[in-house]
């Protein structure tokens, strides 16, 4: 027996806020995976993401 798949497709609206947010929040985590050298380290203090990224978090 054979399953019926249906294939969707999904529209973003790119003028949407929660595109935006979703965009920022892809960007960031894309700067947090990439491994820095130890020079960028010592001029880079640990520090907390923006106020505008988390604002639909907190």
């Amino acid at each position: 027996m054979k399953k019926k798949s249906k294939n969707r497709i999904v529209k973003i609206n790119v003028k949407g806020d929660q595109w935006k947010i979703q965009q920022l929040f892809g960007e960031l985590a894309v700067r947090l995976d990439r491994l820095p050298d130890a020079d960028e380290v010592k001029r880079n203090p640990l520090r907390s993401a923006p106020a505008g990224l988390t604002e639909m978090i907190f």
